[in-house]
């Protein structure tokens, strides 16, 4: 395989990635998650980008269609029907890292609003006073 450029937020992801096998923790927007929470996070993230309109409902639903139109590509890479990451096509597995890199991205800059337990901590951290602790 040729080495070629990834998008942006793809390589912000991957550099979290080794930040945390290196270290074994990954400093997020809000809070510092051992590598293992890391993984697991970028393991959901990967099945809900690929979930499909009429399991997500409607709110999770468009904010999936809005992932997809930020990272340009078409919703859920093509796919007509579910199938595990690992199962996918070298093509449809980059297309839902990007998506996935992309979710991250949204959420650090506060564009979208992630659920789940470690979705605060993809989420720009609450500016604090001059002086408050």
């Amino acid at each position: 395989m040729t080495p070629r450029p990834v998008p942006d937020a793809v390589a912000a992801l991957d550099r979290l990635t080794v930040e945390g096998i290196a270290t074994g923790s990954v400093m997020l927007p809000s809070r510092t998650v051992h590598v293992g929470e890391w993984l697991r996070l970028l393991r959901t993230l990967l099945v809900e980008v690929s979930m499909v309109d009429s399991r997500a409902g409607p709110d999770s639903a468009a904010l999936l269609h809005q992932i997809w139109d930020a990272a340009d590509l078409p919703f859920r890479a093509g796919m007509s029907f579910w199938r595990p990451y690992e199962r996918l096509s070298p093509s449809r597995q980059e297309a839902m890292l990007q998506a996935a890199a992309t979710a991250v991205q949204l959420a650090a800059n506060g564009r979208i609003i992630p659920g789940g337990t470690l979705g605060s901590a993809l989420q720009p951290a609450p500016h604090r006073r001059k002086g408050s602790r």
